[in-house]
């Protein structure tokens, strides 16, 4: 089942940010300093920001297990 996920991230300093995710099932958040995943996800090219918030969600969802 393919769940639609919206994803936010907030800067919470040092380099770090949280990630969140929502969904019909909740919210799930971690925080990540890769900071090559949050300047794709802030990309100006449609296609590397759709990559990066795909890996940003899977990577939100990997780590709440």
């Amino acid at each position: 089942m393919n769940i639609p996920y919206q994803l936010s991230k907030k800067f919470i300093g040092y380099g770090h940010y949280e990630l969140t995710i929502s969904s019909s099932e909740g919210t799930k958040t971690i925080v990540t300093g890769n900071m090559d995943l949050i300047e794709r996800l802030n990309s100006e090219i449609d296609k590397e920001k759709e990559e990066a918030t795909a890996e940003a969600i899977a990577l939100v969802l990997e780590s709440s297990l």
